[in-house]
């Protein structure tokens, strides 16, 4: 009965979402460190944005949490995803997965660092000559 009661607490919106990882498209882990995808669909070191635009073009609606992370990769922290239920889950890794290659993100643009030029001194020793 308990299981019943902390269905009926969820809302809709709950129980229409799969939480998918990253973790599940990383090329370099095993199937027991939690890889779901056979390694000619994952993909090298996902990052959690290129996953959700593969979900966006596979056409699901998706939810990102980034402060949340894969409990067997839980140094890593790179967040996960949440997606609307549409068949089985593994149907929905798979079609994922084969959008990842397809997804470029756009290049982060970072501030210019103001470049500072050391000028040797004139008198110093390593620019005297030797006579």
């Amino acid at each position: 009965m308990s299981s019943t009661k902390s269905r009926k607490g969820r809302s809709a919106i709950q129980r229409n979402l799969r939480i998918i990882y990253p973790a599940y498209f990383d090329k370099n882990l095993s199937w027991r460190m939690g890889r779901r995808v056979p390694i000619k669909l994952a993909y090298e070191d996902p990052e959690l944005q290129r996953v959700a635009l593969a979900a966006q073009k596979a056409g699901y609606e998706i939810f990102l949490d980034s402060e949340k992370h894969y409990s067997k990769t839980w140094y890593d922290g790179k967040g996960r995803m949440m997606v609307t239920k549409v068949g089985t889950k593994e149907e929905q890794i798979r079609e994922i997965a084969r959008n990842i290659p397809k997804v470029n993100l756009p290049k982060q643009i970072e501030p210019k660092k103001k470049e500072i030029e050391k000028k040797a001194k004139k008198g110093s020793v390593y620019r005297q000559k030797t006579r």
